[in-house]
């Protein structure tokens, strides 16, 4: 009889502490969604020295995720690819504009 109360109470706060971990982890998910669109709506704020991602060629009003500053001018990106590729021949990009 005593087994089994251990082992409900065992069972219980292992519960319990999965359960604390999960909102924990939800927090988490929320706050970084919360830095991700301030950090979004603060890029789309800046003045860009070309209008479209110089790599793929989508529109910098579509979305921001990345950006470089070239010879003193700022460039935006959709992706961390899209700037890698332009910072290893920028002037092979802004040449063919």
């Amino acid at each position: 009889m005593k087994i089994r109360y251990i082992l409900l109470l065992v069972v219980g706060v292992t519960f319990i502490g999965c359960s604390a971990k999960k909102n924990d982890s939800e927090k988490k998910m929320e706050i970084m969604a919360a830095k991700k669109d301030s950090a979004a709506a603060d890029l789309s704020k800046l003045n860009f020295a070309y209008r479209y991602d110089y790599s793929c060629g989508m529109p910098v009003s579509a979305g921001v995720s990345d950006t470089a500053t070239y010879k003193g001018k700022l460039y935006g990106f959709c992706s961390p690819e899209c700037k890698a590729d332009f910072l290893s021949k920028p002037e092979e990009y802004i040449s063919k504009k």
